[in-house]
């Protein structure tokens, strides 16, 4: 009997993640990139949900400095000052 179809592949992580990195550099939307490749859409969003990295921000704060002065001399001579 003479198959019709391609038998199923799983494919890995690392996979599914150049697959996600082609369709971002191909241009094209999800919807048209998944129809060229023969990709169920709802199975590449799926994937792609899953390898989304959160990426942490780091926010550093900057030291506290205990005497900070700001001084603003305006046009007409007159000198504005905040000290802490």
């Amino acid at each position: 009997m003479k198959q019709l179809t391609k038998p199923f592949t799983r494919l890995n992580p690392v996979q599914w993640q150049h697959i996600i990195d082609r369709q971002m550099a191909s241009g094209l939307s999800q919807k048209a990139f998944c129809q060229t490749q023969n990709i169920s859409l709802s199975t590449f969003k799926n994937w792609k949900r899953k390898l989304r990295i959160d990426v942490p921000i780091l926010i550093i704060k900057p030291p506290e400095s205990l005497n900070w002065q700001l001084e603003f001399e305006l046009s007409d001579g007159v000198i504005f000052r905040i000290r802490r």
